[in-house]
């Protein structure tokens, strides 16, 4: 009987692939549109666009880093997934508000 060359992949590969992609893509997703709602809001708030930007891009690699971590330690995928999508959306319509009101 011949071998294969690679072994069939475990059960659980595709979920496996999913989490990283969760957390390489959707949380870095999710870290852009926090820090594009924290943006807006700081302009909405008075803070000068520059200043904003820069405050909250520096936050951004903190955020970055929370949600990766806690995509890969959430015991579940899909939750994780549709939450990380939530967060993206949300974070996303907050980001808009300036050009919508006028301020952008």
């Amino acid at each position: 009987m011949a071998r294969t060359a690679f072994p069939p992949a475990p059960v659980g590969a595709g979920r496996v692939v999913v989490r990283v992609l969760a957390i390489v893509f959707l949380a870095y997703a999710a870290a852009s549109a926090i820090v594009a709602a924290g943006v807006a809001t700081l302009i909405l708030g008075g803070l000068d666009r520059s200043d904003a930007f820069t405050a909250c891009s520096i936050l951004g690699f903190l955020v970055y880093v929370v949600l990766a971590l806690w995509a890969a330690a959430a015991p579940r995928l899909v939750p994780l997934v549709l939450a990380l999508l939530a967060i993206t959306a949300g974070g996303t319509a907050i980001g808009f508000l300036p050009s919508l009101m006028g301020g952008a």
